[in-house]
């Protein structure tokens, strides 16, 4: 069967899911992130990407980002290309790294893409062993999580140079000093009790995140 192609067009927002290929994990070490992140910082440069967030969890990344060019097979291939023989080689393996293609779901408006924020701005909590912590301790967790644009979201880190913060917290309310505590209320709303309608929403489609009239143009 003939692959789908990928949507693409010029200011399409995505949500794009990477998985390691087979038990191993993404990253082995805090180096290979750390790597990964400059080949993401040069790719989104060389391809005029605008990142609004991303979560790096052992076996698997979140990002998203616009591609002002419509081009984001051109920026995926770049990214990953360059890191899977980084990876291979520094760790002295062959194959693939990623399992298959990446995911890649088009997002519509504001809306969906707030929440889809909460959404991933919340994996490192999601594990089980940290589930288990008492909700404090969790919420500390979260917030001095290193591999994820959230503490800098929320002012606890230095913002990341590659990322655009602007257009998520300009959908938060208040003055602009005032929204990125807005924001943390907000995605910490979502440690104890999940958003389980917007979970539904995203598991209606593998092409898009958004109503039922966006998701069949999209589909």
């Amino acid at each position: 069967m003939a692959r789908q192609l990928r949507i693409q067009y010029a200011g399409a927002v995505y949500h794009v899911t990477i998985r390691s290929n087979g038990k191993e994990d993404l990253f082995g070490d805090d180096s290979d992130r750390r790597y990964f992140l400059s080949r993401l910082a040069e790719a989104a440069e060389n391809h005029k990407v605008r990142i609004y967030l991303l979560c790096l969890m052992a076996n698997h990344a979140h990002l998203v980002f616009e591609t002002p060019a419509a081009n984001l097979s051109r920026f995926m291939h770049s990214v990953l290309s360059g890191y899977g023989v980084y990876f291979n080689r520094r760790h002295n393996r062959h194959g693939h790294v990623t399992r298959g293609r990446y995911g890649a779901k088009v997002v519509e408006g504001n809306e969906y893409l707030l929440k889809l924020s909460r959404y991933v701005h919340l994996n490192p909590v999601k594990i089980r062993r940290i589930q288990a912590m008492p909700l404090p301790e969790r919420v500390k967790y979260l917030r001095e999580y290193s591999w994820s644009t959230y503490p800098s979201y929320i002012g606890r880190r230095a913002r990341m140079k590659f990322v655009d913060y602007g257009p998520m917290l300009s959908l938060m309310d208040g003055r602009k000093k005032e929204k990125p505590t807005r924001y943390r209320q907000f995605v910490e709303s979502g440690i104890p009790k999940e958003d389980e309608d917007f979970l539904i929403e995203m598991g209606r489609s593998t092409r898009s995140i958004g109503n039922e009239k966006f998701r069949g143009w999209v589909d």
